[in-house]
């Protein structure tokens, strides 16, 4: 133990008699030089002086912006936040040295508070805070020249055109300029003539597309101070990806515009006609509110506010017609009487322009234009015409015949005589007929017998003598009086039930015809007012742009940072 004791001893003794420069490391040589130079330069240095020889002159400030990201446009707020880098260059004559006398340093690092650096602001800032985020140090060189690029998020105001949202351009502006020096005390070109945004550090944007970014230097007069001045402006050309408003804006909108249509495919019997509607009108609602709450006040109407407005409307006129139909489905012959000119146009012609057909259409059709006179009787054809043909005569016709009594002990009877046979001439088939009764009178309850007392004789084509009598009995009258009234009521629950049926047969054509029309309407406005913005189907290849811009900076010298 005491023997390493001893050598450790030995070995600090040795070492202390060893000359400095033996063992120093070359860092400390490059720090003693650039210590000295940080000296040198700085004696006597103020930098609340503008650096110029003469007080007139004018410093050239050579500018340029990189864009790092595009963080979020406020459309309701219009304002654009951005992450970016402002490349500022400038000479400073009294920061200059040779390299040679200083270790050959050829550059060094200061803050910025050391220096005179130019008070750049962002003029149309929108949060009130004009300067940089990070106040990074400044790049001295030996050559005098000074670079400092800080990085700074800045909220930039920007005035939103919301015409053609969701398919909207934008161009937003950021103007940089010296908040304090007036005239031409400070003049700005572009570094290396690059006249655009620097993107090489880009970070694409999930909600635009930059499509172009120039610069340009601005003069301006100065209202206040009488000078005349300059601004670096540059201008962001964006336009927004639509794929996002497309899958939850605008495929729900026309999805529910073509949903309005199909109120006219649900039968009014279903009972759901208004409620869809109402239904439509709702989730409408909800999309307008949505859509007011994402763009600001504006003297103009964005696109897909008109395409919203145009669906709302289509609603309310569905919601109206769907009365209309409704009221005509569900009308009676006990409450209102069908006009012909409804019956010609919307059960006659109109169905077969919509293609539309039922079954015993056009027997429907004869019998109703026979009963509402609309269509002679002789223009029908024989088989069509109501016709019992189980009957060998019509009997309801011969108990209209006119009644003739007899004494009262031989009951009531039915004569036919030649005054009632008589009245039968003028329709040969009627006349007919009841001659069939004469020869089958007996197989239906008749009494025939031949009257005692002279009577004009009349004699049929089947040589009948007219003075013959048929006697009817009361069972048998009971049973045609009891026939003729199921008959008539029969007859007139079929006549209630087929104007019902017209009734709503005539809905249904509505329903039919007003499909079409909404459909034809709807596919037109749809196509009319999205497809009005200029660029909706052109393409932005996002990195094909990039690249080229990158390109333009790099044939202007690169970037250096």
């Amino acid at each position: 133990m005491k023997g390493h004791v001893t050598l450790y001893i030995l070995w600090t003794t040795a070492l202390a008699f060893v000359p400095c420069h033996m063992h120093n490391h070359p860092w400390d040589e490059r720090g003693e030089s650039e210590k000295r130079l940080i000296e040198d330069l700085f004696d006597g240095y103020n930098p609340l002086i503008r650096p110029v020889v003469n007080t007139n002159d004018s410093l050239n400030i050579r500018f340029n912006l990189a864009l790092s990201q595009i963080i979020n446009v406020d459309e309701v707020n219009q304002v654009m936040k951005t992450n970016v880098w402002l490349q500022v260059y400038w000479y400073d004559y009294q920061l200059k040295w040779d390299p040679s006398q200083y270790g050959n340093i050829g550059s060094i690092r200061i803050k910025p508070d050391k220096v005179w650096v130019p008070d750049f602001v962002l003029f149309n800032n929108a949060d009130g805070n004009f300067e940089v985020t990070y106040k990074s140090n400044c790049v001295l060189y030996a050559d005098s020249e000074v670079h400092w690029i800080p990085p700074a998020i800045y909220h930039s105001s920007c005035s939103i055109d919301v015409r053609y949202f969701p398919f909207d351009e934008q161009t937003c502006e950021m103007k940089f300029g010296s908040w304090t020096h007036k005239g031409n005390a400070l003049t700005y070109s572009f570094y290396m003539n690059r006249d655009k945004l620097d993107l090489v550090d880009y970070l694409k944007s999930g909600s635009w597309d930059i499509i172009d970014c120039p610069g340009k230097i601005v003069p301006y007069f100065d209202e206040i101070s009488g000078e005349q001045k300059q601004q670096i402006v540059f201008h962001f050309v964006l336009r927004r990806k639509t794929l996002f408003y497309t899958v939850n804006l605008i495929i729900p909108c026309v999805l529910i515009s073509f949903v309005t249509i199909c109120v006219f495919a649900l039968p009014a019997d279903a009972g759901e006609k208004i409620t869809l509607c109402i239904s439509v009108l709702l989730a409408l609602v909800v999309f307008l509110l949505l859509v007011s709450k994402i763009l600001p006040p504006s003297l103009t109407i964005p696109l897909i506010a008109k395409y919203l407005l145009f669906t709302f409307i289509m609603n309310l006129i569905a919601i109206f017609s769907t009365v209309v139909i409704i009221n005509r489905n569900y009308r009676t012959p006990k409450t209102h009487k069908m006009p012909n000119w409804v019956r010609v146009i919307f059960l006659r012609h109109l169905p077969k322009f919509l293609l539309m057909t039922r079954p015993d259409h056009e027997e429907r059709w004869k019998k109703t234009m026979v009963s509402s006179s609309l269509v002679p009787e002789a223009t029908i054809a024989p088989e069509t015409r109501h016709i019992n043909p189980s009957l060998p005569c019509d009997i309801f016709e011969l108990a209209e015949v006119p009644r003739h009594r007899r004494p009262i002990d031989q009951g009531p009877t039915f004569k036919m005589t030649a005054s009632s046979v008589s009245s039968t001439n003028n329709h040969p088939a009627r006349s007919k007929r009841y001659m069939d009764c004469d020869l089958l009178g007996h197989q239906k309850g008749f009494s025939h017998r031949q009257k005692s007392e002279p009577q004009s004789s009349i004699t049929t084509e089947d040589g009948a003598d007219d003075n013959e009598t048929w006697e009817m009995t009361p069972e048998l009258r009971k049973t045609i009086d009891a026939v003729k009234f199921i008959y008539d009521h029969m007859k007139n629950e079929e006549e209630y039930e087929t104007m019902l049926e017209d009734w709503k047969y005539v809905a249904r054509v509505l329903d039919r015809l007003l499909l079409i029309i909404f459909l034809l309407v709807t596919l037109a406005g749809t196509a009319g007012i999205l497809l009005n913005a200029p660029d909706i189907l052109e393409y932005v290849d996002q990195d094909k742009i990039i690249k080229e811009l990158v390109e333009y900076i790099a044939s202007r010298g690169g970037s250096k940072k």
